[in-house]
């Protein structure tokens, strides 16, 4: 079913029904419906044959669900979207709401930040005045209804319940007539259920995908990259100009609750003593590298780590898109603005922005990811102080190190010591309980860097038994610190395991959103015994 985006393109019309429809403030009443066809019906449909059903989790109850079905004979796994479908009285109602709102909504008269809730109160007033001008009507279900207006109006259209999976990291379309594309957390790349049939249904999705990012995508400019609704980013091509297939998407989702140090234990990913060392790192303002391939963790990983830095820390970050979530408040978030025109004119880049940044007086330079000369300014800033944390693109440390001093960053030799601390992030493979093969993320080493070409490795991830090995003992930065605080390195040693065991109780106890964290961090700087008697450690 093809709906437009609302879009501001008419004079509202003066009728009756519009004086009856701005006396209704309140939001409509829906109650929920019983499915029209059971879970259990639907387990049987999926599951016949060589089928079989993985998982099944609701998205939008009771009208979407999600279910992660297996094709035994070839082994691929596939994952559908089943939604209740709109009878034909009901989808008779639903198109003259949508009629009537493209119809009677208005731009607002004054700014509205959140153009979305606009259209959504008026939607819902839409929706309850025809509730009031239809009277009873047995078997319509208005709260099925209004779960599409929702979902094509104010959503994603075909893909929303997509977008609703918190699962799901990433959304991507090839092209018409071809399975829209999930990375999923757990399965990793899932075709799905989902497919725009033809060529023009899939570009007015990408017109409609660049009218919510308040971006323009045409044959003339037939590349989007931009920022969606919500902090999603989202990258698109326009018809064939430049895919051979037709228009194209990628939405990678922005989680507003994002991971944490907590979780990263939780799944994993990185051991407790890993996690406590990495924190005194921070707290000291050791510079580190994060590194990696494409989808394996990094951002998700530089944020863990942002958390943990000093909340009295000027922080600056530089980033492409805004992905990071800090609690500080002593915080600056840079963003570059990119341009499709010939002589570059209005571009600014990372490089300008990391110049800009030092203007700030900051404590610790963050960006996003280095990939070109920006890297160069970065490590002159690292030179003369300042603390800085990034990500790069590469296997392992030789090769991290090899990309920094080639074109076209071309940092010195003699200013890659200047970096602490540089750690892999990989998506490797490992058997589940029921002996099903699960990709998952692992910290796989964490170096010190002690001059060019001289790594030592501090901590190694052990794939026999899933867990990791650390020599804190032989820690160039521990060293460091015990003579920055003129103690032994004994002292510093007990420092990370009293750091480990508030990172153990908050693991514990489920406290794992970065704002918990944050107060933990943040009280352990200022009153570490009061800390410590809550968590029920015990000095030795």
């Amino acid at each position: 079913m093809k709906i437009k985006l609302p879009r501001f393109l008419v004079r509202k019309r003066v009728k009756d029904e519009s004086a009856k429809l701005g006396a209704i403030d309140s939001p409509v009443d829906v109650e929920p419906a019983k499915p029209i066809v059971s879970p259990e019906k639907l387990r049987l449909s999926i599951v016949r044959g060589d089928a079989k059903l993985l998982e099944t989790y609701p998205l939008y109850e009771p009208w979407a669900y999600a279910y992660i079905t297996e094709d035994l004979s070839a082994g691929t796994i596939s994952y559908v979207v089943y939604e209740i479908g709109l009878t034909p009285q009901e989808e008779s109602v639903y198109k003259s709401i949508v009629d009537y709102i493209m119809w009677e909504l208005e731009p607002p008269k004054t700014h509205v930040e959140d153009i979305n809730s606009y259209i959504s109160s008026f939607a819902k007033r839409a929706i309850r005045f025809f509730q009031l001008k239809l009277g009873r009507t047995p078997g319509l279900s208005w709260s099925k209804i209004g779960y599409y207006i929702e979902r094509n109006v104010i959503g994603y259209g075909l893909i929303d319940p997509l977008m609703k999976d918190p699962n799901i990291e990433d959304i991507s379309c090839n092209g018409p007539g071809i399975p829209v594309y999930v990375w999923h957390r757990k399965y990793e790349y899932l075709p799905t259920s989902v497919v725009f049939k033809t060529s023009s249904e899939l570009d007015e999705f990408v017109i409609k995908l660049a009218h919510l990012a308040g971006k323009h995508i045409s044959v003339a400019y037939p590349v989007l990259d931009a920022i969606l609704p919500g902090g999603h980013r989202v990258a698109a091509t326009f018809q064939k100009e430049v895919s051979t297939k037709g228009s194209t998407f990628t939405i990678r989702k922005f989680r507003e609750d994002p991971i944490t140090i907590v979780d990263l234990i939780s799944y994993g990913t990185i051991s407790p003593e890993m996690a406590a060392y990495l924190w005194l790192a921070m707290d000291y303002k050791m510079t580190t590298l994060i590194l990696g391939v494409t989808g394996s963790g990094k951002t998700s990983t530089l944020n863990a780590l942002a958390n943990l830095l000093r909340p009295t820390y000027k922080i600056v970050t530089i980033e492409d898109t805004p992905e990071l979530r800090l609690p500080q408040e002593n915080w600056v978030q840079l963003t570059s603005r990119p341009t499709y025109l010939v002589s570059g004119v209005s571009e600014i880049k990372l490089y300008d922005l990391v110049k800009v940044s030092l203007r700030y007086r900051p404590d610790v330079i963050i960006v996003g990811e280095v990939r070109g000369e920006e890297a160069y300014v970065l490590f002159q800033a690292i030179a003369t102080g300042h603390s800085g944390l990034t990500t790069l693109h590469a296997e392992d440390i030789d090769a991290a190190v090899k990309r920094l001093t080639s074109p076209p960053m071309n940092i010195p030799t003699s200013y890659i010591p200047l970096v602490n601390i540089a750690l892999v992030i990989k998506r490797v493979t490992k058997i589940d309980e029921s002996g099903r093969p699960r990709p998952v993320r692992r910290i796989t080493s964490i170096w010190e860097i002690k001059d060019y070409e001289k790594y030592c490795e501090l901590a190694t991830w052990e794939p026999i038994r899933d867990g990791f090995k650390v020599n804190l003992r032989e820690s160039i930065v521990v060293e460091k610190i015990a003579k920055m605080r003129g103690v032994d390195v004994e002292n510093v040693i007990e420092d990370i395991i009293k750091r480990k065991y508030i990172l153990d109780y908050l693991v514990v106890t489920g406290k794992r959103s970065y704002e918990r964290i944050a107060t933990y961090v943040s009280n352990y700087y200022y009153k570490p015994s009061e800390v410590l008697k809550e968590i029920g450690f015990k000095e030795r």
